[in-house]
């Protein structure tokens, strides 16, 4: 087989490390300082070797000894150093110079960027973004143009039920509606489905996507309130607000969120949920019989009619090298970050952390997830994945909305009042921030 440049880069992620690019400009950064450099990698306890689950332990301490076996000769190593997740910290520690690395979410990712926390890939990149899922390219590099970080891991919500007594899952709201009535037809003290009204944001991001929905104008100015988009969420809202107020999904879904909702799933009362990518293994497998377990299946979510397809909300975390103005250690925090997210070791800290790695090759190859269906189910769900812009403003306006279902569907505002309270919020906080 000719060995393309293609399949060479990505064998090199596989051996565990960046590409030789990047290899070659620690060389060269390296021979300008002849101090040991020591690339101290924040990271939450749960994404270290001290997570006192033994697979995490040992995926990542791997990874963190393939590096330092790899740059030993040039006197680099890396070190953890555990962080308490509140974004104060990790801002602190950036411009103390205290870390030359970081797990970041990927919501706090643009703060980071903007602030000039953040050192640029561009010069030790050769392909390698190209081997990750498009949108994550897409999201990190729409912030300024710039890609200061890999994307780790990531997640998706999909459409869970139990095979026997569902034999035909829903594609389209339409048909959930029509599952839901049939159901309670049939069973009326039990449920077709539920969905999570807290967080409900989101399932729907991609779904407002697909109906056309836009949320900032090109000034930055926010406009997924303005009248053309209010029409798009009154419709989104109404299919919700309509499976609630016919009583086709419980009343509890108004204040569940999707761990919530999931007692009167193991009840068996309600035999389908919109819930996270990961939910078959965090709370299906722990809590049911495994003869009951064997019965669930998932699809991607079910999309407004008026669209061809739906569009799914990805989240996850980023690792993201630190700018300390110090040319060696910004080097070899740009390795790390290639080391860390390269085929290999994204591979094996996702199994262990029982995420998505956001290699799509890893979801197909891996025996792990090429066997697992609601691995495949996620995949090809995040083949349609999209993220939410990375603005300042867009954490406001999604919270904003959520709240606004929640009034309406709990009576205390009409549909028309809670969409207006929801645009004056966000042009308040856009005011601000400018």
């Amino acid at each position: 087989m000719k060995l393309t440049r293609r399949i060479f880069l990505k064998r090199a992620a596989a051996l565990g490390g960046g590409v030789l690019l990047a290899d070659n400009l620690v060389l060269q950064a390296r021979a300008q300082s002849s101090e040991p450099v020591t690339v101290r990698f924040l990271t939450p306890l749960w994404a270290s070797t001290r997570d006192r689950r033994v697979e995490r332990q040992i995926a990542f301490t791997s990874v963190i000894e393939a590096f330092n076996d790899r740059y030993a000769a040039q006197g680099i190593q890396v070190e953890e150093v555990i962080s308490d997740e509140n974004p104060v910290t990790i801002t602190q520690e950036m411009d103390a110079g205290n870390v030359d690395a970081a797990w970041i979410n990927h919501s706090l990712y643009p703060n980071h960027l903007l602030a000039g926390q953040l050192v640029d890939l561009a010069p030790y990149l050769s392909g390698e973004a190209g081997e990750f899922f498009p949108w994550t390219d897409v999201a990190l590099r729409g912030v300024n143009g710039t890609l200061a970080g890999l994307w780790h891991n990531t997640d998706t919500p999909l459409f869970y039920y139990n095979s026997e007594t569902i034999t035909e899952p829903p594609r389209t709201w339409s048909e959930v509606t029509a599952l839901a009535e049939a159901f309670r037809a049939d069973n009326p003290r039990e449920y077709a489905l539920t969905y999570p009204f807290v967080g409900w944001q989101q399932m729907n991001t991609g779904m407002y996507e697909v109906l056309g929905g836009t949320w900032f104008a090109e000034d930055g100015s926010p406009i997924m309130l303005n009248e053309t988009n209010r029409a798009i969420w009154a419709r989104m809202f109404g299919f919700y607000l309509d499976l609630l107020e016919r009583e086709l999904i419980p009343a509890s879904a108004v204040a569940n969120d999707q761990v919530q909702q999931m007692p009167d799933v193991y009840a068996g009362t309600v035999h389908a949920f919109a819930g996270n990518s990961n939910f078959h293994v965090r709370e299906l497998q722990p809590n049911l019989p495994e003869e009951e377990y064997a019965k669930w299946r998932a699809v991607p979510l079910p999309y407004p009619d008026e669209a061809d397809q739906g569009r799914y909300q990805a989240g996850g975390w980023v690792i993201a090298p630190v700018a300390t103005g110090d040319a060696a250690r910004e080097a070899a925090a740009a390795a790390w970050t290639l080391h860390a997210t390269g085929y290999r070791a994204l591979r094996n800290t996702c199994r262990a952390g029982s995420w998505i790695p956001t290699r799509p090759a890893i979801l197909a190859e891996d025996p792990l997830y090429a066997e697992d269906p609601f691995a495949q189910v996620t995949l090809a769900a995040l083949e349609q994945g999209h993220v939410v812009p990375l603005n300042p403003l867009i954490g406001t306006a999604l919270l904003a909305i959520d709240n606004a279902l929640s009034e309406v569907a709990s009576g205390q505002a009409s549909l028309e009042a809670a969409l207006e309270a929801a645009a004056l919020e966000v042009q308040r906080e856009y005011e601000a921030l400018s």
